[in-house]
């Protein structure tokens, strides 16, 4: 990559993060790009260099999002010590509410405006490529020196962990957004509780 190339590609992550946090403050709909070209100190023009209209960018940020929180943590997992790697995926997710909460939240917002443009998030082409690379990252999870019967269970199990686990934290930011934002010292006992009745349910298998 050439210094103009990483020029560019500085420019987009400004741009990128500009719109996630004007995105989750004021919602997409009330959005515009003038806000976010003013937000990220770019001109219009170079916004529009990179993004051709509001819903391609918010569109890319969906994707980028879903590869932080499902196509990187989810292939930590690990056939010889399935419970740890799995309470340490779902640990991982807890350290997104904790730190990165914007992406959960985005997941929902997102979901919601495109709805209001009667389109479906999943046939998106990013989305589409997005997953055909994860799930050749799930496959490649299989291990040859695993029984077929045992993989199966813990490939199914760490789904639907983690499934679980996420929908339950998007919905617990949702609540936290919607009384001011602020998470208190019982929002992230109850976040520890609820994994720890996951991985109850993971161990009792």
């Amino acid at each position: 990559m050439n210094l103009r190339e990483k020029q560019m590609q500085m420019t987009k992550e400004l741009i990128k993060e500009a719109a996630l946090g004007l995105f989750c403050t004021q919602g997409i709909e009330r959005t515009d790009m003038t806000q976010i070209a003013g937000q990220a100190g770019v001109s219009r023009r170079t916004l529009y260099l990179h993004y051709k209209d509001k819903e391609d960018l918010a569109a890319e940020l969906y994707v980028d999002n879903l590869e932080q929180m499902f196509g990187q943590l989810l292939f930590d997992f690990d056939f010889a010590q399935p419970v740890q790697s799995l309470e340490k995926i779902l640990d991982q997710y807890l350290e997104l509410r904790e730190h990165q909460e914007s992406l959960i939240y985005y997941d929902a917002l997102f979901g919601v405006y495109y709805s209001t443009l009667s389109k479906n998030p999943a046939e998106l082409p990013d989305f589409k490529k997005a997953m055909e690379v994860w799930y050749s990252r799930y496959i490649s999870l299989e291990s040859a020196s695993v029984a077929p019967e045992h993989q199966k269970k813990w490939l199914d199990l760490l789904q639907k962990s983690t499934h679980l686990y996420f929908m339950y934290l998007q919905k617990a930011v949702i609540l936290t957004r919607q009384r001011g934002g602020s998470v208190t010292g019982e929002d992230r006992a109850t976040d520890r509780q609820f994994k720890d009745f996951i991985m109850s349910g993971v161990r009792a298998t």
